[in-house]
């Protein structure tokens, strides 16, 4: 556990920085954009696919570390009132139901990547696959943060004490 805990560590850091790499480059690029178009009359090819694509990377990056923050969208208040045992049912079905999830969009996303890889984009004849490549990599990363709270899950049912006393959201 405690491996798995400091590598999504590592991988909650380079997807924060990936996010923050993505959203400054929509900064500059859209005002860019805007300026060119309105001002010069004249907007350069390259950036709305540039805005376009790090806007792709930033939202499944910004996923990802909001996930591992717990910022995910949950409804306690049903595991909350009922009875302890169906409560841990309900939690272990939705973790199942999150890996089910997370799987078969990593599987498409990698098949649709490959797919893309020969394609190029309009403007700045990247291939596709840049952009496309952004979706099962921050569904294996929502993966393998899920898995670890699905650990941490199991060690509390069972009564053991976690390796560390932080949660990867108190951290």
């Amino acid at each position: 556990m405690t491996f798995l805990r400091k590598c999504n560590d590592g991988i909650a850091k380079g997807a924060s920085v990936l996010l923050v790499i993505a959203m400054a480059i929509i900064a500059i690029t859209i005002p860019i954009t805007v300026f060119s178009r309105y001002v010069l009359k004249n907007t350069p090819i390259w950036t709305d696919e540039t805005a376009l694509f790090s806007l792709v990377w930033a939202s499944m990056m910004g996923a990802a570390v909001g996930l591992r923050k717990g910022y995910q969208i949950g409804i306690r208040t049903l595991i909350e009132k009922t009875p302890k045992a169906v409560s841990a049912v309900l939690e272990a079905l939705g973790f199942v139901f999150m890996f089910v999830f997370f799987a078969v969009l990593i599987y498409f996303g990698v098949k649709q990547t490959l797919f893309n890889t020969r394609q190029l984009s309009a403007a700045m004849r990247l291939p596709m696959a840049i952009p496309y490549a952004a979706l099962p990599l921050g569904f294996a990363i929502m993966l393998l943060f899920t898995l670890e709270e699905a650990l941490t899950f199991i060690a509390r049912l069972r009564g053991r004490p976690l390796d560390s006393p932080e949660s990867p959201k108190e951290a």
